[in-house]
């Protein structure tokens, strides 16, 4: 449309100059020479034709100017034409290799592949689309063959490395992952994907100080935040000083446990390690300060056994003024009322027990809630009201709340896959896992106080040891029947004001 305007344009211009000149002037065109082809008589024009003529003769030439262009171009053109349909194809192509494979059909996927790589005319974007066809169709052999040839190119050598690395960490073969994600990173820094990979190979194959440093190098580099890097690093200096303490290097375990601790104070797993090697080594002093510490930041029934450890054969009253002294670290936390409440019932004082568990109790205790108010009712001399708890201590809510720690064993008897999962879990979030309780292995009724010696035998079962749901069963079926001679000492009034007052009242 714009050529055709111009034209317009410059023909208006033409017939505008004409009619200015009109047909009185004329051109006359002669030449000097006597003899030859320049020799010819002179030739009168007038203006107008004159104007014409040329007007004519430069579109002529014009015109020839732009056939002579386009016949240049046709090749060119007639080849972009063929490439753009073939580039079409390859596209197609490659589209129906990742559906095929996503599908599932494997010799559609590959076939269409192959046809893909042939259309494309590239040897390196075709082994990628075999790639991940073979992938899709969950043919790991044949994708790690295409990975492979990948790495011989320098421009799809990172591509392979991935792939490859992702591909033998999946299928379990953690040194080929750890190579090849180990060569990325250390040729991109900007590797995002080979710090994860690397890091998780390490931590699969319990390789714990080499994923430290992996861990430390991401930090470099911004690959993770410093908060979740502290906590990751925390877990593997403790699991590596667990394997130390296996093994018997207890100096080098001792070190790397208190790093730990003293790095997250949080998690008491290290604490409640160091602890133990340090109350081992003839510290105990350095021990408390730990647990102190801990205490401070996260409180936990395996801190409260390794501190109540901590001094064998003290007196009842020195006792008491330490655990005061390790309550004040954190005082309103669920923990340390239990730990104030257990040490009452050790001194047989179930008024202050009473007190400070009621408040717990007005929500939905749990079964070691459950047995402390039964061990508070028994030393306050109701057997009754002990059954009745022990009753509801059966069908009570188990938590993960680690109240049935075994005191004369491990407290987080961590195995190499748990240490893994802790990597993770306590990394990202900051919790503990419970693996015992997450397998829901056969549980331990929470650990119960040493009762005073002249506590009625059928007012309360012996300390409990690990048990089943049929002795439970066993448990209960005994403790529902106090004696004749102990009901009747119960005043009756009494006992319903309690049961109002603990065991119906409603959450707030």
């Amino acid at each position: 449309m714009k050529y055709i305007i111009a034209a317009l344009v410059v023909i208006a211009a033409l017939a505008g100059l004409l009619l200015y000149i009109g047909d009185d002037v004329t051109l006359l065109i002669s030449s000097s020479a006597q003899t030859g082809f320049l020799a010819f008589s002179p030739i009168e024009l007038s203006w107008q034709i004159a104007i014409i003529l040329s007007a004519v003769l430069l579109f002529f030439i014009i015109g020839l100017w732009s056939l002579l262009g386009w016949l240049w171009r046709l090749p060119a053109r007639l080849k972009s034409g063929f490439g753009l349909r073939r580039r079409n194809q390859a596209l197609d192509a490659m589209e129906d290799a990742l559906v095929a494979g996503a599908e599932g059909d494997m010799n559609k996927s590959r076939k269409k592949a192959e046809r893909a790589r042939a259309l494309i005319g590239s040897e390196d974007l075709g082994r990628i689309i075999s790639a991940h066809a073979a992938e899709a169709c969950g043919d790991v052999t044949e994708a790690q063959m295409h990975y492979k040839a990948m790495l011989g190119s320098e421009k799809t050598r990172t591509t392979g490395q991935r792939g490859l690395a992702q591909n033998m960490l999946e299928a379990g073969n953690l040194p080929a992952a750890i190579e090849q994600s180990q060569a990325a990173y250390a040729e991109n820094k900007h590797a995002l994907w080979a710090f994860q990979t690397l890091f998780q190979a390490q931590v699969a194959d319990c390789q714990w100080m080499a994923a430290i440093e992996t861990l430390a190098l991401g930090e470099s580099r911004k690959h993770i935040s410093k908060d979740v890097a502290r906590r990751r690093r925390t877990v593997l200096q403790t699991a590596e000083a667990d394997r130390l303490h296996d093994a018997g290097q207890v100096h080098q375990s001792l070190e790397l446990a208190s790093k730990a601790a003293q790095m997250s104070p949080e998690f008491s797993p290290a604490a409640a390690l160091a602890a133990k090697q340090y109350v081992a080594s003839g510290s105990p002093k350095k021990a408390a300060s730990l647990i102190e510490k801990s205490w401070s930041q996260a409180p936990h029934p395996a801190l409260a056994l390794a501190y109540l450890d901590l001094q064998a054969g003290e007196s009842v009253k020195t006792r008491a003024k330490r655990i005061n002294g390790l309550v004040k670290h954190n005082p309103a936390h669920r923990e340390s009322i239990l730990l104030l409440t257990e040490e009452a019932l050790r001194q047989e004082d179930g008024v202050t027990a009473l007190s400070l568990l009621s408040p717990l109790l007005n929500e939905h205790p749990s079964a070691r809630l459950c047995v402390l108010a039964a061990q508070t009712e028994t030393v306050l001399k109701n057997p009754a009201d002990a059954a009745l708890w022990m009753q509801r201590a059966a069908t009570a809510p188990r938590e993960a709340d680690w109240s049935d720690l075994d005191p004369s064993g491990e407290s987080f008897d961590y195995s190499a896959q748990d240490w893994r999962r802790l990597v993770f879990s306590f990394g990202e979030t900051g919790e503990l896992i419970h693996p015992r309780a997450e397998r829901q292995d056969p549980a331990r009724l929470p650990s119960v106080i040493s009762l005073p010696k002249n506590t009625p035998k059928d007012s309360l079962t012996e300390p409990f040891v690990e048990t089943s749901d049929a002795s439970i069963s066993g448990i209960k079926q005994d403790i529902s029947k106090p004696s004749d001679a102990a009901v009747k000492t119960i005043d009756e009034d009494d006992l319903a004001e309690r049961l109002d007052s603990l065991l119906d009242k409603p959450s707030p």
